[in-house]
């Protein structure tokens, strides 16, 4: 699978098999890619959402668009966050992203570089017109990654829809 490297960041999607350790058995994927894992901790919500992930993959062959990024800090190797697609393109030829920094590394513009860099691996695809994402009214951080990147507000409702 494809991987990018940034100017502090290796980001690359799991395969199915890591994928399963990443929702499944944390210190196993760790010992496999060589890194400590230091993102979001798998509970609560994130365990929700890792399983959700997990069930989509088993739907169809693996692929960039249904699988998790892992954001890795080239420094000292240590997977910091995690991003990702909510699946491939729809009719429109849009994708939803999504993403979520360990605590210990947030507001460093990690997450800004992360974002960016996927965004233009998906916008270089068949396929992928705009990506869009969502988010809390008061994801003020958040929003201000999309921001940055030239996302638009094209919707409010109870959350915010983006649209680069």
């Amino acid at each position: 699978m494809t991987q990018i490297e940034t100017s502090r960041l290796r980001v690359f999607p799991l395969p199915l098999e890591q994928l399963r350790l990443w929702a499944e058995d944390l210190p196993a994927l760790e010992r496999q890619l060589g890194c400590p894992y230091r993102g979001v901790p798998i509970e609560g919500a994130a365990l929700r959402n890792a399983r959700h992930i997990l069930a989509l993959a088993g739907e169809g062959p693996i692929s960039p668009y249904r699988t998790v990024w892992m954001l890795v800090q080239k420094e000292d190797g240590v997977i910091i966050g995690s991003a990702g697609f909510k699946g491939p393109p729809d009719r429109k030829g849009e994708v939803e992203i999504q993403y979520a920094m360990g605590k210990d590394y947030r507001r460093r513009g990690y997450m800004t570089e992360a974002v960016e860099a996927i965004c233009r691996w998906a916008l270089e695809q068949p396929g992928v017109a705009h990506i869009t994402a969502e988010t809390d009214l008061v994801s003020y951080p958040s929003q201000r990654i999309l921001e940055r990147l030239g996302f638009q507000k094209y919707r409010e409702e109870e959350t915010l829809w983006w649209r680069l």
